[in-house]
């Protein structure tokens, strides 16, 4: 996670949070400890707040400097994930298209792939998000996938594979993680965010198929990254989180293995809600 004065807060080191992206010296010594360590970053993350009454230059400029960041450090995924209320649908996809079309320069001068998350009550329905979607080219505004943020947004379990179907084209950077409802509630129309933190749950023990989810985006030609962002973690202790970690990058791996994933680099895993 960068934040508007390129700061990485989430990067810790002996209990303090030194790493920033802001100038040349700073990006060597963030890929200096990165290589010692033998980490690698799987994405920037900015979180936008759209503004009523406020322009988005200031978030235009702000992805600029992040975008000329990741080029120094090889990271070539910028992730937004883009909040704000009190919009009518109609004004947020005006908003919307506004703003990723003035990122589609920004990621062809560096060559980065800038994706938009779905999330929040706006960008998990296929009327706001499809349309935002096609007013940009793929490679250089798309999505990046959460498909159980839909879950968690409402929507029947069933659908869920509709909706991947229709959007893994525009995939370019893919969250995973999973929630377990009750059986009585799987196939209804829930209101948003019920109950999503009692019944979070391990990849391999919630409803969502990922076998079915994958099987689809390979299908759409996706081949990148999948990043863990299991909410249940703070169910268990340390132990108990590291256990669900090593069963949920085993069970990917058997579905990457079964459906010859090819060029994947690597699971990763991003604690980023």
């Amino acid at each position: 996670r960068v934040t508007k004065d390129l700061s990485c807060p989430g990067l810790f080191e002996n209990g303090k949070t030194p790493y920033r992206i802001d100038t040349p010296q700073a990006r060597k010594q963030l890929r200096r400890k990165l290589a010692e360590k033998k980490k690698s970053i799987a994405a920037f993350c900015a979180v936008v707040r759209f503004e009523k009454g406020k322009s988005d230059e200031a978030n235009v400029e702000w992805v600029e400097k992040i975008a000329k960041a990741a080029v120094d450090l090889d990271r070539p995924v910028i992730m937004l994930p883009v909040v704000g209320g009190g919009f009518s649908d109609e004004e947020f996809v005006k908003r919307a298209i506004g703003f990723v079309r003035k990122l589609v320069p920004i990621a062809e001068r560096y060559g980065v792939q800038i994706t938009l998350e779905n999330l929040g009550h706006y960008w998990n329905r296929k009327e706001i998000l499809e349309p935002v979607l096609k007013a940009v080219p793929t490679d250089r505004v798309a999505l990046a996938l959460d498909i159980t943020n839909m879950y968690w947004f409402g929507h029947p379990l069933s659908k869920l594979y509709d909706l991947a179907a229709t959007f893994a084209p525009y995939v370019r950077y893919v969250h995973v993680k999973n929630v377990k409802y009750p059986e009585e509630k799987r196939e209804v129309q829930r209101p948003e965010g019920w109950q999503y933190g009692r019944y979070a749950a391990p990849v391999k023990e919630g409803d969502v198929d990922f076998r079915r989810i994958i099987a689809l985006l390979r299908k759409a030609g996706y081949c990148g990254d999948l990043t863990l962002e299991d909410d249940s973690l703070g169910k268990f202790g340390a132990e108990g989180q590291k256990r669900v970690l090593r069963e949920n990058v085993q069970l990917l791996r058997e579905i990457i293995k079964i459906g010859s994933w090819s060029n994947i680099r690597e699971i990763r895993y991003n604690r980023h809600r």
